[in-house]
C-alpha cells in the first residue's frame, strides 16, 4: 500500500507540474494578450505589464519542471511557493469576479482556454488541494546539491521569456495616412485621438462576415461602442452589389465605415503584424492595445476597457 500510495503522490506531482507548464505556454499565445490581461485588470504601465508577464510565465514554467522531475527544494519552497502563489492569484479572481462579473476572461490560461473567474477559481482550488496533499504526505530525499541548484535552475527558466520574447514597442499605425487629400475617401469620425476599435476588413470574406454579426449584435446592445470598419477599395466594379450584399448579410449598417486604397489597406494591415483579415484592434489614438481575435469580442470586457 506504501508503494502505491508512494506512486499515486509521484503522479500527482508529474500532473499538477505539466498543468503548470501548459499554463505558462498558453500564456504565450500570443504573449500580448497576457500583458494586456495585466495592464487592464492591475492597471499597471504597459512596460511594467509587460515585464510582469515574461516573469510570471518563467515562473510558472519554473515551478511546474521542478513538480515534473519531483524536486522541491530546500524546505520544499517549490510546492510552498507554488501553493502561495495560487493563492494570491485566487484572490484576484475574487476581486476580479466582483468588479467585472463573471463573464470576462481572467487570462488564467491565456486565449487558448479562455476561463471565467469562477471556472478559473474552480481549478485553483483543485490545484491548491493537490499541492496541499504533496506538502502533507509526500517526501524526497533530494541530495543537497540537488536543492542548491534548484534556485539557479529557476533562475535560469525565468528568464528564458524574456529571451524566447523580447520586449518590443507598441505598434502604432499611421492613421494620418487617411486624412490625406489623395484620400478619395476619408473616415467619417477622428480615429487619431480617443478610443476606437478598428476593424480591417474584406467584403468577400467570411470570416470578416462572422466577425461583423457578433460586432453589430454588440452595438445593438451598447449603441456608445465606437467601432469602425476599413475596406479596401480596389478596382472592382461590382463593389456596391458587394458591399449591399455584406449589409445585408451582417446587418452592420450601424457601424461607420470607409473604403482606403488597396495599397493603404494592406500596408496598415502588414504593419499590425498581420497577413490577414479580420483584424480588429483596440486603439488608443494611433496606437494598438490589443489584438482581438474572433473568439475573444466581448462586450463586458470591451466596455470595461472604455471605461479606463
Amino acid at each position: 500500500m506504501k508503494l502505491i500510495g508512494k506512486i499515486l503522490l509521484i503522479l500527482l506531482s508529474v500532473g499538477i507540474g505539466a498543468f503548470f507548464v501548459f499554463s505558462a505556454y498558453t500564456k504565450t499565445e500570443p504573449v500580448q494578450y497576457f500583458e494586456y490581461t495585466i495592464n487592464s485588470q492591475l492597471h499597471l504601465p504597459w512596460h511594467m505589464s509587460a515585464l510582469l508577464a515574461r516573469f510570471f510565465i518563467g515562473l510558472e514554467l519554473a515551478l511546474g519542471l521542478l513538480m515534473v522531475v519531483n524536486v522541491f527544494g530546500a524546505r520544499r519552497w517549490v510546492l510552498k511557493l507554488s501553493l502561495g502563489m495560487l493563492i494570491l492569484f485566487s484572490l484576484h479572481l475574487v476581486l476580479l469576479w466582483i468588479t467585472q462579473g463573471n463573464d470576462v476572461n481572467c487570462g488564467c490560461m491565456g486565449s487558448i482556454a479562455p476561463m471565467s473567474p469562477a471556472a478559473s477559481l474552480l481549478k485553483n482550488i483543485g490545484l491548491m488541494a493537490g499541492i496541499g496533499l504533496l506538502i502533507r504526505f509526500y517526501r524526497t530525499r533530494d541530495s543537497n546539491l540537488l536543492n542548491i541548484i534548484t534556485l539557479p535552475v529557476s533562475l535560469v527558466l525565468i528568464a528564458i521569456p524574456f529571451v524566447i520574447y523580447p520586449l518590443k514597442q507598441q505598434l502604432n499605425l499611421p492613421l494620418s495616412r487617411l486624412y490625406q487629400p489623395d484620400q478619395k475617401e476619408q473616415p467619417k469620425t477622428e480615429l487619431r485621438q480617443g478610443r476606437h476599435i478598428l476593424c480591417f476588413m474584406s467584403l468577400g470574406c467570411s470570416h470578416c462576415r462572422d466577425a461583423a454579426k457578433i460586432i453589430t449584435e454588440m452595438k445593438r446592445k451598447s449603441p456608445f461602442l465606437p467601432f469602425y470598419i476599413i475596406f479596401p477599395s480596389g478596382t472592382d466594379s461590382t463593389r456596391a452589389a458587394r458591399l449591399a450584399d455584406f449589409m445585408a448579410d451582417t446587418k452592420a449598417d450601424n457601424i461607420p465605415f470607409h473604403f482606403v486604397s488597396q495599397k493603404d489597406f494592406v500596408d496598415m494591415v502588414q504593419l499590425s503584424g498581420n497577413d490577414g483579415v479580420p483584424c480588429i484592434f483596440w486603439m488608443k489614438d494611433t496606437t494598438i492595445i490589443r489584438k482581438i481575435s474572433i473568439p475573444e469580442l466581448n462586450l463586458a470586457e470591451t466596455e470595461e476597457w472604455l471605461k479606463q
